[in-house]
């Protein structure tokens, strides 16, 4: 009798972790984002404002360091998000629509890397990382309306049936 009770309150603690985590989700990949592109602009100013110096130095590798924790947690999220979406579709078809999207997600960075240096020969530093914080924010942005409208809307998560 124990046994089951234990396994039957264990049940609805893991469920309601889950929900939890899932109906914030959404307001987690928008700080997420908005944090990271801050901390671009802060480097950014770092780079372009002040002197060199071993504070400026230090302040840029703290900046560095958060944006890796950022970028860390925005592909936990991605992924995160991705199984979820998964989870949506037919059974059947669960395995190769997670592959598929992480395909996607791994063509996706690293197209853009191999392209990242011939911009920067292009059109030189300054104005391909100008470029590159355009795209950043712009990220952050689409990010921030997509988890309003899309499937990580915190109130179509809740109306979810079990």
């Amino acid at each position: 009798m124990n046994a089951l009770l234990a396994k039957y309150f264990r049940n609805i603690f893991l469920k309601c972790v889950v929900c939890w985590f899932f109906l914030s989700i959404g307001a987690m990949m928008r700080r997420v984002f908005v944090l990271r592109t801050i901390s671009m602009v802060f480097q950014s100013s770092l780079l372009t404002v002040l002197e060199p110096s071993p504070l400026m130095k230090g302040m840029a590798v703290l900046s560095m360091s958060v944006q890796h924790f950022l970028g860390g947690l925005i592909t936990t999220l991605t992924f995160t998000t991705m199984m979820h979406c998964t989870q949506r579709a037919e059974e059947s078809i669960q395995a190769t629509h997670y592959s598929f999207l992480a395909t996607l997600e791994v063509l996706g960075k690293l197209m853009f890397s191999a392209l990242a240096g011939g911009v920067v020969d292009w059109f030189g530093f300054q104005v391909a990382f100008l470029f590159f914080l355009t795209l950043s924010a712009g990220t952050a942005l689409h990010v921030w309306t997509a988890t309003f409208t899309g499937a990580l809307r915190e109130n179509q998560l809740k109306e979810q049936p079990k």
